[in-house]
């Protein structure tokens, strides 16, 4: 006698209805208070208080952790104009870590009878009254708009290149900066702590034309403390021109 085929459909149906029930019941728990924000940690903060940036990210305690936007949070918080990059990661159960990166200033730009911090990128970061309160190089012979705001990116070719040139400057270097006068993309003149001036030109070769003034620098030392040496010009391709103080050109 053939065999009877045993009856799956019982059994089918179960399984379905179990796994019905499975996902219902994790749906309410991952939506229940369970996991409500509780906690709100901040990483990363230099110069922003963690206060400034809680509040800035929008976030209210008491919200479910899977209900909230990060995208949206992450937005907010980057349009503050000191903070470069933002991070929103979920630490299950209840907490939520906001982490930031700061655009780190790296000069004053004269402007419109104003000093206004920058970073390397050229964006605005504030406005200070005191040189005091900063300890960065100032450029100037900048050209800006009458109204700029804050996070403005304030770049034009002569900041450009006055921007390049910090960048590549190590740090015992720059410390030593005092000026850079941009008047020109393709004119730059330095103007160190101690006094000297080094008209360095463009920004062409511009590793090259800083090894020379750092290596000139450090010959030169005795000299430029002594407030003797009146300029360094870099402008040629041919050896560089130290010009000392009540010395005829």
């Amino acid at each position: 006698m053939p065999r009877k085929r045993k009856r799956r459909k019982p059994i089918i149906g179960l399984s379905f209805f179990l796994l019905f029930c499975l996902l219902l019941s994790f749906y309410f728990f991952i939506n229940s208070a369970f996991f409500n924000l509780q906690k709100i940690e901040v990483k990363g903060c230099a110069t922003i208080e963690e206060e400034t940036v809680k509040d800035l990210s929008g976030l209210t305690l008491g919200t479910n952790l899977f209900k909230i936007d990060r995208q949206e949070a992450i937005t907010k918080l980057e349009l503050h104009p000191v903070i470069k990059t933002a991070r929103v990661s979920r630490k299950i159960p209840h907490t939520l870590l906001l982490e930031v990166e700061e655009r780190i200033p790296i000069a004053l730009i004269v402007g419109n009878g104003e000093y206004l911090v920058i970073d390397a990128e050229g964006i605005y970061l504030k406005q200070v009254d005191d040189l005091i309160d900063f300890n960065l190089p100032v450029i100037s012979g900048i050209s800006l708009s009458e109204q700029v705001s804050l996070g403005e990116n304030l770049t034009t070719l002569e900041l450009d290149s006055a921007l390049q040139l910090l960048r590549l400057m190590d740090e015992s270097f720059l410390e030593n900066v005092a000026e850079i006068k941009a008047t020109t993309s393709y004119n730059l003149t330095l103007k160190m702590l101690q006094g000297v001036k080094i008209h360095f030109g463009s920004a062409e070769e511009i590793e090259r034309k800083l090894q020379i003034i750092q290596e000139l620098l450090v010959e030169n030392e005795e000299l430029i403390n002594k407030q003797t040496v009146e300029y360094i010009d870099l402008r040629y391709k041919s050896l560089p021109v130290i010009k000392r103080k009540n010395e005829k050109d």
